[in-house]
């Protein structure tokens, strides 16, 4: 056990990062919102796609869902054999010796090379041109808002380290959910999320509303920007989206708090809690449901979806993965936060794929859409 403890201090990651990845363990590290904590977890078993569960019922774990997988969602489901929080190390009791045994024994192995890949990208005319055709579609009344993302490879820079960039994230991001995740056959993403999807323990259920983006510059409060009907119109959708779930499920109790402005990076953006106190309604089934009925949300997809995403599906004409999915830890310290998987980014190989998406809607610009996608590309590509 002392071997193993000294191999999982988090004081000294950078090591241990490279190593699980370079061996093909699936791990997970976050840091939740407005905290300095940083947790890690580790599964010494294959990685399940979960396809029928119920929350509450799995063992502490990490859930990362693609954002083609819904109606059901099929996340696939990171078992904390290995729970590192602050240097204390917790093995799951179901972990037997010969896997602590095998994992001290692989971790040693040399990290292989990676190769290069050629950068590439959906560039401004292309994008501009896919948001020209959903507007003539929205003026159709094909859907009333759709949402198209583009993605930007790049080198992976040779000084590169996956923990130094985490850390600088975390640092920067203090309002995002900051995380590294790995699955083998996936990719390692790294993400600064500001957009919860559902929060639940004992006492409450949350979920929230964020749409609308406007650049900070230095100097800029947040009480003075000053939102379009567009934007505004944009963040409502989205709200609506989320009370039309409440509906389906016949649920009326429930707290709306918001529209207010709120900082994530050097952006702002509209945000709207909904809160379900448990102590004023009976539902244990309430997180299982609505995370199946949100994903994938307005903010990601648009309205209505089964409209809107075999539209994106064929105009994207791009695999978008775990971006615009969700992530995050489930029945950890009794607590389920579940992120909508935005401005992350994806390494392989050598590479680094950058993801960003705008909402479009009847008031959009091209050009401003296609800058709004260069700013949220922006918020890790700054940091590399």
């Amino acid at each position: 056990m002392t071997e193993l403890l000294s191999i999982l201090k988090l004081s000294k990651p950078e090591r241990l990062v490279d190593q699980l990845q370079a061996v093909g363990y699936a791990f997970a590290i976050w840091r939740m919102p407005q905290q300095s904590e940083i947790n890690m977890l580790i599964s010494l078993k294959e990685v399940e796609q979960l396809e029928e569960f119920q929350l509450q019922d799995l063992n502490s774990g990490f859930l990362i869902n693609q954002y083609a997988d819904n109606h059901p969602v099929k996340p696939f489901y990171i078992q904390a054999d290995i729970m590192i929080k602050s240097d204390k190390v917790t093995l799951s009791p179901s972990v037997q010796d010969s896997e602590i045994d095998a994992f001290k024994e692989r971790i040693q192995i040399s990290k292989p090379t990676t190769k290069k890949t050629v950068a590439q990208e959906t560039g401004s005319s292309e994008y501009q041109k896919s948001v020209r055709k959903a507007l003539d579609e929205i003026e159709k009344g094909t859907f009333e808002k759709v949402v198209l993302s583009r993605y930007r490879d790049e080198p992976l820079p040779s000084n590169f380290t996956t923990w130094s960039f985490f850390e600088s994230i975390a640092d920067k991001y203090e309002n995002a959910f900051c995380s590294i995740t790995h699955i083998p056959e996936k990719g390692l993403w790294i993400g600064a999320t500001p957009e919860l999807l559902i929060s639940n323990d004992t006492d409450r259920f949350k979920t929230v509303a964020l749409a609308g983006t406007k650049a900070l510059t230095n100097g800029n409060k947040l009480s003075e920007i000053a939102w379009t009907q567009k934007e505004i119109e944009e963040q409502a959708l989205v709200s609506r989206y989320i009370i039309n779930c409440f509906k389906k499920i016949r649920l009326r109790e429930f707290h709306e708090h918001g529209p207010k402005t709120i900082q994530a990076g050097n952006l702002a953006h509209l945000k709207t809690e909904f809160i379900v106190d448990y102590a004023e309604v009976d539902f244990d089934e309430l997180a299982d449901q609505m995370l199946h009925l949100l994903h994938p949300t307005s903010a990601v997809c648009g309205m209505p979806i089964e409209h809107t995403k075999p539209w994106i599906q064929q105009e994207e004409n791009y695999d978008r993965a775990f971006y615009s999915g969700f992530l995050g830890p489930v029945n950890v310290e009794r607590s389920t936060d579940l992120f909508v998987n935005l401005r992350c980014m994806k390494i392989d190989q050598g590479q680094v794929r950058f993801f960003a998406g705008a909402g479009i809607t009847e008031d959009s610009d091209p050009h401003k859409e296609f800058e709004e996608t260069e700013l949220k590309m922006n918020i890790l590509k700054s940091k590399l």
